[in-house]
């Protein structure tokens, strides 16, 4: 419990330092919703996550880790790190929606914790929980949680927000980029003589078939029933997010 906070201290901390290293700034995304710019890099080793700020290294569990967005080129060119695989950007639908015009909140902050409603969707809409912030959101631009997020850009600024969200510049159907499948090779999805049954990755292990399912689905932004419906009949984890990593390239939708 006291590492969740100190985790959450940090990405706040780091969040509002974001004006001052936006260039060449890995960003770590949490299952939480919540989200760390690293000044530098950001990289896994082992069972963990660890991100350059301002001389340190901090680290977080990889379990918590939905995904890395790489911005920063690799250190060396013997050994370049990995990047998500990119999902290619589609020509522009020729029936684009309505414009939705950018409320003025000019210097006001999506997230603020000293507020008693730390997270704000504009002035007069004001929530408790990340969640309920971006659920707002959607039902705004009518679009999906999973659109909000992948649109709304990095800023703090609610302003800047609501504009990234009213001129997208990504496809309205598909995130940003794909989740880095997990090497896994010779491990099964699913295995009853295990404590837990079920695992998604070697570190995210599960009791039921239901919360396997919705892992995946958090961590390939689409609803359970996609997942179910792409990821295949083997039992190879390794295959299973091969075949739903294809699949979301693909465009597929729910």
């Amino acid at each position: 419990m006291f590492a969740i906070l100190v985790k959450k201290i940090i990405a706040v901390c780091l969040l509002f330092g974001l004006t001052a290293f936006t260039a060449d700034a890995d960003i770590i995304y949490f299952r939480d919703g919540m989200k760390t710019v690293c000044q530098e890099r950001a990289w896994e080793e082992g069972g963990q996550v660890k991100c350059e700020y301002g001389g340190w290294t901090i680290t977080y569990q990889k379990a918590d880790v939905l995904r890395i967005l790489k911005t920063t080129p690799p250190k060396s060119k013997t050994q370049p790190e990995k990047m998500p695989l990119s999902v290619q950007k589609p020509a522009p639908s020729p029936a684009s929606p309505e414009k939705i015009a950018v409320p003025k909140t000019k210097g006001t902050a999506f997230y603020d914790p000293r507020r008693p409603f730390k997270y704000w969707s504009d002035k007069n809409s004001k929530h408790t929980t990340y969640q309920e912030a971006i659920d707002a959101l959607a039902e705004k631009y009518g679009r999906s949680s999973e659109w909000i997020q992948a649109h709304m850009g990095d800023s703090n600024d609610l302003e800047q927000i609501h504009r990234n969200l009213s001129e997208p510049t990504l496809s309205p159907d598909i995130p940003a980029s794909n989740p880095k499948i997990s090497n896994t090779p010779g491990i099964v999805f699913y295995n009853p003589r295990r404590s837990y049954p079920y695992w998604t990755s070697e570190t995210a292990k599960h009791k039921s078939y239901q919360e396997a399912i919705e892992a995946l689905a958090e961590l390939y932004g689409r609803s359970p029933e996609w997942v179910r419906q792409n990821m295949g009949a083997s039992n190879d984890l390794t295959q299973i997010h091969q075949n739903l990593s294809q699949q979301l390239s693909k465009g597929t939708s729910d």
